[in-house]
């Protein structure tokens, strides 16, 4: 009747784009690099908003629409400032949180109900003033060295 080898060919050819992320087909060029990306749901589900820091010096990314962020992946050392303000300028304590990759989150069980309107991501020596003098949870260091937190406050 039909033959099923056209169809296996190009699901054999989709499967590999299937896992495709973040990790695969990151942006790196003379302007931008990408760094990972987050989700509006636990375990890497949903709509992800891919995070990017710029080569001359950290920038505010601003365009984003406001977005709620249960997990997330920092695939190399940087660090990302999420805000909760349109302008990444500090919120109320605790509103405000980081990450410092390489990092894996796959439930941000401690910040439930954050939304983010607006991040900022650059090299973990640059952003180490932004975020303050923050010490991690014991529970959120990875054995990469990477780990997340509330944004300190000098």
């Amino acid at each position: 009747m039909y033959n099923a080898i056209p169809f296996l060919a190009i699901a054999g050819l989709l499967a590999p784009t299937a896992n495709a992320a973040p990790h695969d087909l990151m942006v790196n060029n003379e302007f931008v690099r990408d760094v990972g990306v987050v989700y509006p749901s636990n375990n890497f589900t949903g709509n992800p908003l891919y995070l990017v820091t710029h080569k001359k010096a950290p920038k505010c990314e601003t365009g984003i629409s406001t977005v709620s962020i249960a997990s997330a992946q920092i695939c190399v050392p940087s660090t990302c400032a999420f805000y909760k303000t349109k302008d990444c300028t500090l919120s109320e304590v605790g509103n405000d949180y980081f990450l410092r990759g390489p990092v894996d989150v796959y439930d941000f069980h401690a910040v439930t109900n954050k939304t983010c309107g607006s991040y900022m991501c650059g090299p973990v020596e640059d952003m180490a003033h932004i975020i303050g003098d923050t010490a991690p949870p014991l529970e959120s260091i990875n054995s990469e060295g990477g780990y997340w937190g509330v944004v300190g406050r000098d």
